[in-house]
């Protein structure tokens, strides 16, 4: 499990709020392999601190909701048309969990290992665009 998130590095100049959330998701997703539950609930740490990036970057955020935040993002420019698609696709994924529309809590390994790290990426990329 430590080779599964060794490349999964919090970058110099992410919020230290963002910063936390990503450090509990990385330790999360290495917890998996004695809880595997820890899998998915990493995956929606790591979209808290994008929506924690995204709310530091867009001017009058406010308290919209994540759909907004990535609708919003991805009309200024801050975000690609494709990273706006795979954060609603999480989005979606976090929702249905979090109103019960999702029945099971495990997300395999295969589909959150590179989940986790696209959000990790998404960060990095949000945050570089502002040093």
């Amino acid at each position: 499990m430590h080779d599964l998130v060794e490349d999964l590095v919090v970058p110099a100049g992410v919020p230290e709020a963002a910063a936390t959330v990503l450090r509990t998701a990385r330790e999360l997703l290495r917890q998996s392999y004695y809880c595997y539950e820890f899998s998915t609930v990493a995956v929606m740490h790591s979209l808290i601190a994008v929506e924690i990036v995204l709310r530091d970057r867009i001017p009058e955020a406010g308290k919209k909701p994540l759909h907004g935040l990535i609708k919003q993002g991805a009309a200024d420019g801050i975000l690609t048309a494709r990273q706006a698609e795979y954060l609603d696709y999480g989005r979606q994924i976090r929702k249905g969990m979090a109103h019960g529309q999702t029945t099971h809590a495990v997300m395999p390994l295969a589909m959150a290992v590179p989940m986790v790290t696209t959000l990790f990426a998404i960060v990095f990329e949000l945050c570089a665009a502002v040093l």
